[in-house]
């Protein structure tokens, strides 16, 4: 919505070399004359500084005099807002202490400050009173300035010029290419911005990608080495499997024969321990009878050495005797038993095991070489499932990893071609002027945010005094088509420019004459 500012009159006192009070009522022009050092500028200065304490370049500015003595420093501006007028004015003590007041009526500074702020943004108000100050701004903000109220293209605007293949096309005829579709699908849940922050940058998918591809390539290369070194497939597994486990039956029934057999010999071993603790007893128990046998029957006391009586060598005797039956019976029970267990010996065939053992061991290392051609054949098949797995996640990490370059690429050239109509767009407000917003980069292939502009193909540094007002005038021309703001417009050193000049309402022009006071003449303008 247009917004219409009007200067009324300016009341300066003691405003740098304006000594005493000097009064400025506006016309529709008003035209300041005089020779160099009159107060031109300082005129021009003066709504400036009762607005926002600077000079017309946004400058912090102190107009305070240095070559007379003054009891204060004061401004006064009335201005006509929409129809409405309000005076603002700012004052400076003989000591420095700043004061303000709002028509009339004192102020803090920040009160001030905000009733200001509320009427037109700071940076739009001067870069439409002082053709010069928008090229004074950094960059980005002249930048920021020049799209504030430029509306981007549309994005099926540029999802369209992205798929154009003739000039001559309509937009409505234009049939999105892959690119342009897939991001017209992806942009329904998430922002360019916020595509890119998935899948660009270090945190990104196509770098989470790029090292997953990376890990899926060394994984399937080192499954394939793995199985190159396996001996070569067998074909005819079911036959080998079948043979190792007829083998497996043939040296379980061995197996068993062994048992068998060791379990026979067991016994025999036994009762050949048996047998020989047998004979030994049985000799012992020959020696024990041969000892008593050999004994001799004194006929004499064996202690005093007197004669035995007849009745006495008979009990001697009859002992001996006793004590030979039984030992004799002893060894006859003993060689009895001997005599059995030489018989259950005999019912026992020592059996030989070892050729059965060699014959086991030969079968079970047959069976052992089947069984690795069946291992073999077990690890060949995971390995070559394993690989063909690997195979598959690489190829589909890659499609995903390509997916994504796809996407950044599409927004790469969303961005480019965004980066285009917006600048047509700008570009298609002014004449003379040449801007430049974006700048291409070749090592990324992106465009980034940029500003620059030129006249007639010149920086504006380069430019005559009479060429920067022009630029500027243009310049004042499309901020008002964008903002709708009508401020007066003031041109310094008016005497350097000889082109048309075109403004909105109010016209302030300072002019350099050679010896001649300040003039002030405010005119109506024909209408």
């Amino acid at each position: 919505m247009a917004k219409h500012f009007r200067f009324i009159r300016l009341g300066l006192r003691n405003f740098v070399g304006l000594e005493g009070d000097t009064a400025v009522e506006y016309g529709d022009i008003t035209k300041l004359s005089g020779q160099n050092g009159e107060g031109k500028t300082s005129i021009g200065t003066g709504p400036i500084w009762t607005l926002y304490g600077t000079d017309i370049f946004g400058s912090k500015y102190n107009p305070s005099p240095t070559t007379y003595e003054f009891d204060r420093v004061y401004s006064a501006l009335t201005l006509e807002v929409d129809g409405e007028q309000i005076e603002f004015a700012r004052e400076i003590d003989e000591k420095g202490k700043n004061a303000f007041y709002i028509n009339s009526v004192p102020v803090k500074a920040k009160e001030y400050e905000e009733a200001v702020a509320a009427l037109f943004d700071k940076e739009d108000f001067l870069a439409l009173y002082n053709p010069g100050f928008f090229f004074t701004q950094h960059w980005t903000k002249q930048r920021e300035q020049i799209l504030k109220y430029s509306v981007p293209p549309a994005k099926s605007e540029v999802l369209a010029e992205m798929s154009r293949t003739s000039p001559d096309q309509k937009l409505k005829d234009i049939k999105l290419n892959p690119a342009a579709a897939k991001l017209d699908e992806l942009m329904k849940k998430h922002s360019l911005d916020d595509l890119q922050k998935i899948h660009g940058g270090t945190g990104g998918q196509k770098s989470k990608l790029e090292k997953q591809h990376i890990a899926a390539q060394s994984r399937t290369k080192t499954l394939q080495e793995q199985l190159d070194r396996l001996p070569d497939a067998v074909n005819a597994t079911e036959d080998i499997e079948n043979e190792s486990a007829a083998l497996k039956d043939r040296v379980q029934k061995i197996f068993e024969q062994i048992e068998a057999a060791k379990e026979v010999n067991a016994k025999r071993s036994a009762v050949q321990s048996a047998l020989n603790a047998a004979r030994q007893q049985v000799e012992s128990a020959k020696a024990r009878y041969m000892k008593v046998f050999n004994e001799q029957i004194e006929d004499t006391c064996p202690a005093c050495k007197r004669p035995l009586d007849e009745e006495a060598v008979k009990a001697v005797t009859d002992n001996k005797e006793r004590r030979k039956e039984e030992l004799r019976e002893e060894h006859s029970d003993l060689v009895a038993k001997r005599k059995e267990l030489e018989a259950e010996l005999a019912e026992f065939e020592e059996i030989d095991i070892s050729e059965l053992w060699n014959e086991m061991r030969k079968l079970e290392q047959k069976r052992d070489e089947l069984e690795d051609l069946i291992h073999a054949k077990a690890n060949r098949q995971r390995l070559q499932e394993e690989v063909a797995a690997a195979k598959q996640a690489e190829a589909d990490t890659l499609a995903s990893l390509k997916e994504s370059v796809f996407i950044l690429d599409a927004i790469k050239a969303y961005r480019a071609k965004e980066a285009e109509l917006q600048a047509a767009k700008v570009q298609s407000l002014f004449t003379r002027l040449k801007i430049r917003i974006f700048r291409y980069v070749k090592t990324s292939g992106e465009y980034e945010p940029d500003f620059s502009i030129q006249m007639d193909g010149k920086d504006y540094v380069t430019l005559s005094t009479g060429e920067r007002i022009a630029a500027g005038l243009e310049l004042i021309e499309v901020l008002h088509k964008q903002s709708g703001l009508i401020v007066p417009t003031f041109i310094d050193g008016i005497g350097e420019y000889t082109g048309k000049i075109a403004v909105y309402d109010q016209l302030i022009t300072a002019r350099a004459v050679y010896d001649q006071e300040l003039k002030i003449e405010p005119e109506v303008a024909v209408r």
